[in-house]
């Protein structure tokens, strides 16, 4: 009676440590990344491709505040539209309730001036509106233009570490034999399909924002919102 405990306890010890050895092997391979140790041990000479990565990770890693910048600007400029959409909305509506009052009176020569006035300020509305919506689209445009940055300069990361495996490696340093160099491989691909990915994002809300510019700048043509209006920035 005792044999078949004894049989489970022995399969439940080997079972736990087949696990135990199974997460010591994954715990063997290492991430696709190389310690700065190893590329140090490199000879200098032969850094030539880990410098020019190096500098390609700098430039992406500098281009990530400019983008930030850029839409922090154009939210700026959005705020600027809304202001004046809210100020040409209450213009309107203050020549609508002229106009109403002028109808009430009966006096056909203040009907005709607020007529006027309240056409002319429905196009400046208008025009504020579009310019609003285009200004929207630049804000979105660009936030997603900054996220393309960064998914830019995780390519360029990725290739780094690549370069730098590859130097080591051919540095013949054993270290680099727990590294595979499919993984960084892998590391550049799936970072590149990331940054074209969201490239495509980005063209989409380009292509989005342009359309909504030219709404704007064909209304500012056919003379929406008189001398008032707001000058491309």
């Amino acid at each position: 009676m005792a044999q078949p405990g004894g049989r489970h306890m022995y399969l439940g010890v080997a079972g736990t440590a087949l696990l135990l050895l199974g997460g010591c092997a994954s715990q063997q391979r290492s991430s696709a990344k190389v310690d700065k140790e190893w590329v140090a041990r490199v000879p200098s000479e032969q850094l030539g491709d880990v410098r020019q990565a190096q500098l390609a990770e700098d430039q992406a890693r500098e281009q990530i505040p400019r983008a930030r910048v850029a839409a922090q600007d154009a939210e700026q400029a959005l705020e600027v539209a809304r202001r004046n959409e809210a100020a040409a909305k209450s213009r309107h509506e203050a020549d609508e309730l002229a106009k109403k009052s002028a109808q009430e009176k009966g006096d056909l020569a203040a009907i005709e001036q607020a007529r006027g006035a309240a056409c002319e300020s429905q196009h400046a509305l208008t025009l504020a509106q579009a310019e609003t919506a285009w200004r929207r689209d630049a804000v979105d445009t660009l936030k997603s233009l900054e996220v393309v940055r960064e998914r830019e300069l995780d390519v360029a990361s990725a290739q780094l570490r690549q370069t730098q495996y590859e130097a080591v490696n051919a540095n013949e340093d054993v270290r680099a034999q727990d590294l595979s160099a499919g993984d960084f491989s892998s590391a550049v691909a799936d970072a590149r399909r990331k940054a074209a990915d969201q490239q495509r994002q980005a063209d989409a809300r380009l292509q989005r924002e342009e359309q909504a510019k030219a709404h704007w700048e064909q209304l500012r043509d056919q003379g929406y919102g008189g001398s008032g209006s707001q000058q491309d920035k």
